[in-house]
C-alpha cells in the first residue's frame, strides 16, 4: 500500500490505497484525466449519470470533469489504484508519435468500464506494480511505464462492449433515475416537484433515497453538476461569468458566485483566470 505520489505536475498516482479518504467519498471533479482500477472489496461507483456495480478487475477511464463518487460498505475493504494525469501533455506525445487516438477515451463526457479477468487481469496488475516500482526511479522511467499501459488497454477499447450496470435493489434504479433525470434537466429552474411528477414518487421518498445511497442530498448533488458545467463552460467558451451562470441553471448571479466558492474554493473569475494560466 502506498501514498500519492506525484513525480511530475503530469501525475498523481496511488497504488492499492485501502483507506476511505474524506475526499474521494463525496461528489467530486478534476481537469486530470483519471485511471481508476478496482483491486478488491466491494463498492458501487456513480459517475455522471451511471452507476457501476464494480467487481476486482474492472478498470475505469474517465476525462476527470464528469462528477463521480464511490458508494462504500462500512463491513468491506475498498481497494483500489487511481493514476490521474495531465491529458494535454500526452496527446502532444502520442500525436508526435503517430497515434493520435491513444487517449480517446478521456476526451468523452461518459467513461469506459473495461473488466479485466484471468490472465489479462493479472496482466494489468502487473502493469500497475510495475508502475510503482518505478517509482523511486526517474520521471522517464514512470512514463514510459505509464504509456506502455494505456497501449495494452488501448487493445481492449474496440472490442469492449459496456453492458448497463445490473442494479440489484429498488434504491439504486431510484438513484439512477433521480441522476438521469439531472443530467438531462440540470440546467433548468429544477425543483423537488418536477422530480416527484416525472418518477411518480413522493419527493420526500426520492430525498430519503438518494441521501441514504449516495450521502449527499439531491440539490447538493445539482449544485455540484451545475458547477462542473460551469467549469468546463469555463475552459471551452468565452462567454461571460453571468451567461454561463444562466446556462447552468442559476437563476442568480450572486448564488452562482457563492455555491462556485463553497465547491471549488474560488470565485468564477477566479477559476478563469487560473485556468487561462495554466
Amino acid at each position: 500500500m502506498s501514498g500519492p505520489l506525484s513525480l511530475t505536475p503530469m501525475f498523481n498516482f496511488n497504488y492499492m490505497e485501502d483507506h476511505k479518504d474524506e475526499q474521494s467519498l463525496t461528489f467530486h471533479s478534476h481537469e486530470q484525466a483519471e485511471i481508476y482500477y478496482f483491486h478488491h472489496g466491494k463498492c458501487t461507483y456513480l459517475i455522471g449519470d451511471q452507476i457501476l456495480q464494480l467487481a476486482p478487475g474492472d478498470l475505469i477511464l474517465m476525462n476527470g470533469l464528469t462528477l463521480h463518487c464511490p458508494k462504500l460498505f462500512q463491513a468491506h475493504p475498498y481497494v483500489r489504484s487511481t493514476l490521474h494525469f495531465d491529458q494535454a501533455s500526452f496527446q502532444r506525445i502520442f500525436t508526435t508519435m503517430g497515434h493520435p487516438h491513444m487517449l480517446s477515451p478521456f476526451a468523452q463526457v461518459k467513461p469506459l468500464r473495461l473488466s479485466f479477468r484471468g490472465s489479462a487481469k493479472e496482466e494489468v496488475e502487473q502493469k500497475l506494480a510495475q508502475l510503482h516500482e518505478s517509482r523511486d526511479g526517474d520521471s522517464a522511467r514512470f512514463q514510459l511505464a505509464f504509456m506502455d499501459l494505456l497501449a495494452l488497454l488501448s487493445s481492449y477499447w474496440g472490442d469492449e462492449r459496456e453492458e448497463a450496470p445490473e442494479l440489484t435493489s429498488q434504491k439504486e434504479k431510484t438513484v439512477q433515475a433521480i441522476v438521469s433525470f439531472i443530467e438531462a434537466h440540470y440546467h433548468e429552474d429544477l425543483r423537488l416537484e418536477a422530480i416527484e411528477e416525472a418518477l411518480h414518487m413522493s419527493k420526500y421518498h426520492l430525498a430519503k433515497v438518494f441521501k441514504e445511497m449516495t450521502g449527499v442530498t439531491i440539490f447538493k448533488y445539482l449544485y455540484q453538476r451545475r458547477i462542473n458545467q460551469a467549469k468546463i463552460a469555463f475552459l471551452v467558451s468565452q462567454a461571460s461569468v453571468t451567461d454561463i451562470c444562466y446556462q447552468v441553471g442559476f437563476n442568480y448571479p450572486s448564488h452562482f458566485t457563492k455555491v462556485f466558492k463553497q465547491l471549488t474554493g474560488l470565485t468564477p473569475e477566479q477559476y478563469r483566470r487560473q485556468a487561462a494560466a495554466e
